[in-house]
């Protein structure tokens, strides 16, 4: 074996600690071949020396079989192994009962727990016949408006729902006065939808907000979430709830430069927004009556919004972008359009309001509810005078009240007591609808509702989601500043609920040269992997529901993958 000076030189030695994933790959490839060997070699002395263990004393001993055979049993001790002796082998008093307990209750043993009955709907309803009434006359469609922190996005929305007639000027003043008393003016409209003293004070919404509003045309539910950089993941929470996004970015020089940088986060919601299942996105360019209405402004900014939102990083196709200048303080072409405005009559598009009512969206097959799976991703949960209730979108399927579900990964079954959308008691909640669901306190285990847990899910007795702790992932990566190394560890995101988890095997990388052991992935690379979770984690395969088996992975705060779940182990 050749040596170069730097292995022979020992004055700053220090024995290194043993870490697998700093491993090269000709030592990786070696610890593992040698591992079985080992394995085999104590498997009579001890079974149960951890795996750790033994990966560390062959990295000491230079992957040699029989001095890390030594210095294990020199560490651990032999494995008894009890056996019967001669006079024992005869059924003591106790055996003798003991047996004939196991004959008179023969084959008990092999029963298994049935799994929970669904149970009755307490109204019978004909779906089909139920949906043609007025009351589902009118689409349902829900957006999230996302942006970056400070663009108006709160603002624009207390002006939507103020032009639409939702509140009334003097709940609007009211909310003026106030905001001007803690100095914050410009966010009067913001404060509609922040609900918490907390969030006033600050001037910045940290905490997703949904708000029911219905127009002459539509039922809306309007989502805002935080556009700071600190709480995404509740934006992803608002995002899995929409039917599609509604980006706000700020017009005024230098502050859409700002919210477009490479730590913005306009990228980084627009990257989480089509990568959770959105495939229609309006750019609200808002502020523009700042920039005097600037039609060459608007122009640039949708040039370059157009590049970024249609690159393969994003992968928005072009035909379902749209763009509109607004001015959420004034409310230009929110609702109305204010035709004396000389240096706006160059645009002719539609106002904000007409194009969220006209929108299309893929609202599915009603004919096919009742076949299809039932899943609701638990978005809040509280307690409420002996009763539990839990609310989310239901992405599949129809609930009735009296049928019974269950919450996963708990495994609680819970019979349904009553079901509210948009705040109105209702007898079932379908497909598109953000429903609540309240049960009994007192059908939960030991009366506690943690049993249930925002990001559960919540399905039917039968149903296919299972819950995994290792999932087989198609997964595309963003722009990252370091490599992903095989066992480093980062957040995973389904919906709105998060798990650490680690990449514990590379695959195969798509594309690219054919390796042995591929340890790390780099920027833009697709492979697939598989994913180690810490917690149990209810989930489907992506061919079985487009929205429960997607994921996304974010390491230190930033997005840095996604990718579609192929197959999954418990």
């Amino acid at each position: 074996m050749d040596y170069d000076d730097d292995d022979l030189d020992y004055s700053s030695h220090e024995e290194e600690e043993f870490d697998e994933n700093k491993l090269n790959n000709d030592k990786y490839d070696l610890l593992h071949d040698t591992l079985p060997a080992l394995k085999e070699k104590l498997k009579s002395y001890n079974d149960e020396i951890p795996e750790y263990d033994l990966k560390e004393a062959l990295y000491y001993n230079y992957f040699e079989i029989e001095p890390t055979v030594e210095e294990l049993k020199s560490k651990f001790k032999k494995k008894k192994i009890t056996k019967a002796k001669e006079n024992f082998t005869q059924p003591s008093p106790d055996d003798v009962v003991l047996n004939a307990q196991k004959q008179a209750f023969e084959g008990v043993a092999n029963l298994k727990i049935a799994p929970p009955k669904q149970t009755k709907p307490f109204k019978k309803v004909d779906i089909s016949k139920a949906l043609l009434s007025p009351d589902y006359a009118k689409p349902r469609k829900s957006f999230v408006v996302i942006g970056h922190v400070d663009a108006g996005k709160s603002t624009l929305m207390g002006r939507l729902l103020y032009d639409f007639g939702i509140i009334d000027a003097k709940t609007v003043n009211k909310l003026v006065k106030e905001a001007e008393k803690a100095g914050k003016g410009s966010f009067a409209l913001a404060w509609v939808m922040d609900q918490t003293e907390e969030e006033r004070s600050h001037g910045v919404t940290v905490d997703i907000c949904a708000t029911d509003f219905e127009t002459d045309t539509t039922k809306f539910t309007a989502i805002d979430a935080p556009g700071h950089k600190d709480f995404v993941p509740q934006m992803i929470s608002g995002v899995s709830q929409a039917d599609f996004a509604l980006l706000v970015v700020d017009s005024i020089s230098g502050e859409f430069e700002a919210g477009f940088a490479l730590d913005g986060q306009t990228k980084e919601h627009t990257i989480l927004a089509k990568n959770f299942g959105l495939e229609k996105i309006c750019v609200a360019v808002n502020k523009m009556d700042k920039e005097n209405w600037d039609e060459h402004r608007f122009d640039a900014i949708k040039s370059q919004m157009t590049e970024f939102l249609t690159s393969p990083e994003v992968d928005f196709d072009k035909s379902q972008i749209d763009f509109i200048p607004i001015s959420g303080l004034t409310g230009n072409n929110v609702v109305k359009r204010d035709l004396s405005v000389d240096s706006f009559k160059w645009y002719v598009g539609p106002t904000l309001a007409e194009y969220i009512e006209g929108v299309e969206i893929d609202a599915g097959s009603r004919d096919s509810l009742a076949s299809e799976p039932f899943f609701l991703s638990v978005h809040d949960v509280y307690k409420d005078k002996g009763e539990l209730k839990v609310s989310g979108k239901v992405s599949s399927g129809v609930i009735s009240s009296g049928e019974t579900i269950v919450a996963l990964p708990s495994g609680e079954s819970l019979q349904v007591q009553s079901l509210k959308v948009s705040k109105k008691p209702v007898d079932f909640a379908i497909s598109g609808e953000l429903a609540q669901i309240a049960f009994k306190t007192s059908q939960i285990s030991n009366e506690s509702v943690d049993q249930i847990r925002i990001g559960d899910l919540i399905t039917k007795p039968g149903s296919p989601v299972k819950t995994a702790h290792k999932l087989l992932v198609s997964l595309h990566l963003f722009n990252m500043d370091k490599p992903l190394l095989v066992g480093t560890p980062f957040v995973l995101f389904r919906n709105n609920t998060q798990v650490p988890a680690r990449v514990s095997k590379i695959v195969e990388v798509v594309n690219g040269k054919k390796k042995k052991k591929v340890l790390h992935l780099v920027s833009r690379q697709t492979a697939i992997v598989e994913i180690a979770l810490t917690n149990a984690l209810p989930v489907t395969k992506f061919d079985d529901n487009k929205v429960l088996g997607r994921i996304v992975i974010r390491r230190e705060g930033t997005t840095i993958g996604a990718g579609t779940v192929i197959d999954f182990s418990e």
